[in-house]
């Protein structure tokens, strides 16, 4: 199913957005801008009879328990233009899934196919309002923007700087780091955001039943989260601001130039360690530095915190954290994301990285570096959806587990992506909705690794290259592997069966890998091609 694609500069999505959101010669607030969408869209939309895929979001496959992401074909039965949403009937699934027949969807999730049964349909039009649409929601649209004043113009002072920002980004024109750290707090932002809405709802709920006083627990996260949010919105109103962009990026190329310079004026720098601990007793505290002691180099430089977050902020690539037992509330992987080595000194049940409250990406380590070792940890999901996204170079992990009490279908243990690789031993994966995502071009090696209460083991795409050994693919909800593909399967199609169906990939190969007891099968194939067509469409800067 074909469908439709734009690709626009930034001149042309600005000359868009100005005629959409402020021809009526007057000032335009941030609480308005969903009325004069609602106009246009009503202006130019088909009201009904026209096809398009759905491509289903996150917590909405959390909550009909699919995974993500789930394709499916609709027809909208009609548009509701107020809300800017429609009404669909839901006409073919790729899989067995169970779906509503009727659903209310909002437009930015739909993508119109180019057959259409009825080609008096304007379809281009349609499609490239709803485009105008998405990207407008999806990449200039704050969450705090409608607690703005009402007498400051949004789309003047807000409509060209975050266009510029998502084009500069795109184009590369901003560092790496500066980019990352702009997703993390969008992603952040629009999280917290939900949250606030579903806790506010919980909190009126509970006033209603009980018509009692405000539970204090619920009231001390919500303004948690407001803070939060508003820390957010101070720190992106500066990188927004291109002048000050600027500025932060000299000050942050300066800075590491100062440093590499000290560095080579004292000449070869050696590996440091830090030895993170929490606290214990005086036999504990020696107890515990002895058994890091064997883990060292001798000449290492050790250093000693309290804080694991801390340790990952001060720490350079390459360097070597020990870790005492207990809870680690961390935000991101800090400067071990371009490699070096997090090893827990005590079993693995007693180590446990955890993310920090409302301050954590979509996962909670991401590296991108060269190589990082991870050793005998637990890694704790929390309420985030990734445990480890491996985006370049090479992870290993040894005695690890990865798990999540929060139970999730969407929730993904390992995620690698193309170019990244991924070796695991001894390591056990347990009560996610996919323990281990490889994609094309990813790599996973695999020995000894055991997936528990997890919905499906592994998911692979075409290209992607898998190798197990001594590794038990048993008691999982759904499948071992399931696996999208367009190089072995047609269109829309679908199988279910066993190993037999990867006997002809050489990408695969399972060598002592014990298949038994899986809910719905031991392998699934399914189509990836509108998958594809769908990811190529949309203009992302990740």
């Amino acid at each position: 199913m074909e469908i439709f694609t734009f690709n626009k500069s930034l001149q042309e999505r600005l000359v868009e957005y100005t005629g959409i959101l402020s021809n009526r010669e007057e000032i335009v607030s941030a609480s308005q801008i969903r009325s004069e969408w609602s106009y246009h869209v009503e202006f130019v939309i088909e009201p009904v009879g026209w096809r398009a895929l759905w491509k289903i979001p996150k917590l909405t496959c959390q909550d009909f328990q699919i995974h993500y992401p789930t394709i499916v074909a609709v027809v909208i039965q009609q548009v509701d233009f107020l809300e800017l949403q429609a009404l669909v009937k839901i006409v073919a699934v790729q899989e067995e899934i169970h779906l509503p027949e009727k659903y209310d969807v909002p437009l930015i999730e739909l993508y119109p196919t180019q057959h259409q049964d009825d080609i008096a349909l304007d379809m281009i039009a349609t499609a490239n309002c709803i485009d105008q649409l998405r990207f407008f929601y999806n990449y200039l649209w704050m969450p705090w923007d409608h607690d703005d004043d009402d007498n400051c113009d949004w789309t003047l002072s807000h409509l060209e700087p975050r266009l510029r920002l998502f084009f500069d980004m795109k184009r590369g024109s901003i560092c790496k780091k500066t980019c990352d750290v702009i997703r993390t707090l969008m992603r952040e932002g629009r999280e917290i955001k939900e949250k606030i809405s579903r806790l506010e709802v919980d909190i009126s709920d509970d006033e209603d039943v009980h018509n009692a006083s405000l539970d204090d627990g619920k009231a001390c996260q919500l303004l948690k989260l407001h803070f939060r949010l508003q820390q957010i919105k101070t720190e992106m109103e500066v990188l927004e601001n291109p002048a000050m962009r600027d500025v932060l990026i000299r000050n942050q190329s300066s800075s590491v130039m100062e440093i590499e310079s000290k560095r080579r004026e004292s000449g070869v720098k050696k590996i440091e360690s830090y030895f993170v601990w929490l606290g214990g007793s005086l036999d504990e505290t020696v107890s515990s530095l002895n058994q890091a002691k064997g883990f060292l180099p001798p000449d290492t430089f050790v250093k000693t915190s309290s804080c694991l977050k801390e340790a990952l902020d001060v720490c350079d690539a390459g360097d070597i954290i020990i870790l005492g037992r207990g809870d680690h509330p961390i935000r991101g992987s800090g400067n071990l994301e371009d490699g070096g080595m997090i090893k827990g000194v005590d079993s693995a049940e007693k180590t446990i990285i955890c993310p920090k409250e409302t301050e954590s990406g979509p996962s909670l380590l991401d590296f991108s570096g060269r190589e990082v070792i991870l050793e005998n940890l637990t890694i704790d999901l929390g309420d985030i959806q990734a445990g480890i996204l491996v985006r370049k170079g090479t992870v290993k992990l040894d005695g690890c587990r990865i798990y999540t009490s929060n139970h999730s279908i969407i929730k993904i243990g390992i995620i690698v992506l193309p170019g990244a690789k991924l070796t695991a031993q001894n390591t056990t994966l347990v009560g996610l909705g996919t323990g281990i995502m490889i994609h094309a071009g990813g790599e996973a090696n695999l020995s000894e690794c055991h997936f528990e209460e997890c919905i499906d083991g592994i998911q692979l795409q075409d290209d992607s290259k898998l190798t197990m050994t001594n590794s038990p693919l048993k008691n999982l909800k759904e499948y071992a592997i399931r696996m999208e593909s367009g190089k072995y399967l047609n269109d829309c199609e679908c199988k279910t069966g066993g190993t037999e169906l990867l006997e002809k990939m050489s990408e695969i190969s399972l060598e002592g890998c014990k298949f038994a007891n899986n809910g719905k099968g031991d392998v699934f194939l399914k189509s990836r091609t509108t998958t594809s067509l769908l990811a190529k469409s949309e203009d992302m800067i990740s």
